[in-house]
């Protein structure tokens, strides 16, 4: 398949030779260019490899759809070589390599084609050479005749594993097979990427629904098989909570993604809706790419870990009072009200189970009180993203306006005590604007708008009253 390589930000442009399986592309970064980006176009199913070695300072990876929005990155430290593995569909795609600290460096920036199985050829040969069990293999070739193994597959091979009561050794084998083979098997990451915690494993598995669980194993009942299906493909290891889960209706989306969509309800996580106010008013379709509809009531949802995309899935049941209303994220709506927008509320039932794997840095509990000690701006904006952060810099006006119109994300966090009778204390604020003329800063409280209090969603605020509420600021960075 060819692939038309064309630098944007380097003086020439390259080809890919058609024949060839792979190729090499060198440059430099430094002072005067911290960045160049390749842009390429795939007319078909591919899987592709990008590596960047020859490094002397900190630079990284990262892979953008035809909307600017990052698919995946690699974000190791200093000099270390970065990789990205990844399969595309048709489309227009960017590779960008871009220094992040100081200093000059050459670079080489390989791109690898790997074949990619069709349908006919994996029809024929592969399932016989790789899957042994008898059952699973027909299964496999047959979910596989459009050349895609796609979530419903999936789901339809996993429950074939148990059709004696018990997953066995050849059957563990033979799943594990297939998810190391997802690239072959044209699985969409996100598929792949629940499949791999059925099958190999993740340490939410140790719960489901507030009561044992574990990692699937050569031996495991087909009904341990079938609750980790419905933890990681059908959303039905909901959070724990005190109150009564209610199913939502609405959208996932009302006209357009607003900041103003996030109102915090009862737990204290607006670092984590700062996190997703900012990135709605500075990087919408982020917010967008965040959502799998997976057209069942279900939406598997994407964060991101070290510059790799992880999902959970998530039903459309959410935590309401004795009167119906929402408690958590849309705070006070009816859960009944066909005109609600629950993109908000999703993305936080999707973090507080995401707790439960370990890494957000809370408590490890697929409970909602377990975002309830609070945390970093910076996190949430990583976790979202994908990109990489700054965290606690202390205030300084040009740093914060320089970053603002940089394109960076940035979020604000205000003093414990002695802020001004309109400010939360110990609360995150999103930056949203800045008027360059006036030079005022607009910030958003995710408490919300309209909510009669005195401590309004929307404000405007000179230098001065950020310096006397505030007393550090997080961002992203470019």
């Amino acid at each position: 398949m060819s692939i038309d390589f064309n630098t944007i930000n380097l003086s020439s442009s390259a080809n890919t030779n058609t024949a060839s399986k792979s190729q090499i592309f060198t440059g430099w970064l430094g002072r005067d260019n911290r960045l160049d980006s390749y842009s390429f176009n795939l007319s078909g199913h591919s899987s592709l490899n990008f590596s960047l070695d020859g490094l002397s300072v900190d630079a990284d990876l990262q892979l953008l759809d035809s909307n600017g929005s990052v698919i995946a990155g690699s974000h190791n430290y200093r000099d270390t070589a970065e990789s990205i593995d990844k399969t595309l569909d048709a489309g227009n795609y960017s590779i960008q390599v871009y220094r992040v600290s100081g200093g000059r460096t050459n670079y080489n920036l390989k791109v690898s084609q790997s074949q990619v199985a069709q349908s006919s050829q994996v029809g024929k040969d592969w399932f016989d050479l790789n899957i042994q069990d008898s059952s699973l293999r027909a299964e496999s070739r047959k979910r596989f005749a459009d050349g895609v193994l796609d979530r419903n597959d999936m789901i339809a091979i996993l429950r074939e594993a148990k059709d004696s009561d018990s997953v066995d050794a050849t059957e563990f084998t033979d799943l594990r097979t297939l998810v190391s083979h997802a690239s072959e098997l044209q699985m969409p990451e996100y598929v792949r990427v629940l499949s791999n915690k059925v099958v190999n494993g993740d340490t939410a598995n140790q719960k489901y629904q507030g009561n044992t669980l574990g990692n699937l194993y050569a031996g495991s009942s087909d009904i341990q098989m079938e609750n980790l299906i419905n933890k990681w493909f059908l959303g039905s290891d909901r959070p724990q909570t005190s109150y009564t889960y209610q199913y939502a209706n609405g959208s996932l989306f009302q006209n357009g993604i607003s900041y103003q969509d996030v109102k915090q309800g009862k737990i204290n996580d607006c670092f984590m809706l700062v996190g997703l106010a900012e990135t709605a008013v500075r990087s919408s379709s982020t917010i967008e790419s965040m959502f799998i509809d997976n057209g069942d009531n279900t939406f598997s949802v994407r964060f991101w870990h070290n510059g790799s995309a992880d999902y959970v899935t998530v039903d459309r049941y959410l935590p309401t009072n004795s009167s119906g209303y929402l408690v958590y994220a849309n705070r006070g709506v009816d859960y009944n009200n066909s005109s609600n927008e629950l993109w908000v509320a999703f993305a936080e039932k999707a973090y507080v189970q995401l707790n439960e794997s370990g890494w957000i840095y809370q408590d490890n509990t697929n409970t909602y009180n377990g975002l309830a000690k609070g945390g970093y701006i910076s996190d949430a904006l990583a976790q979202i993203t994908g990109k990489k952060t700054s965290l606690g810099n202390g205030l300084n006006f040009s740093s914060i306006v320089d970053a603002f119109n940089s394109g960076q994300l940035i979020g604000l966090g205000t003093k414990l005590t002695g802020v001004a009778s309109n400010i939360v204390s110990g609360h995150a604020y999103a930056l949203i604007n800045y008027n360059s003329s006036t030079q005022k800063f607009t910030l958003f409280n995710p408490w919300g708008v309209n909510t009669n209090s005195s401590k309004p969603g929307v404000m405007e605020l000179s230098w001065s009253e950020i310096e006397s509420s505030f007393s550090y600021w997080d961002s992203t960075l470019n």
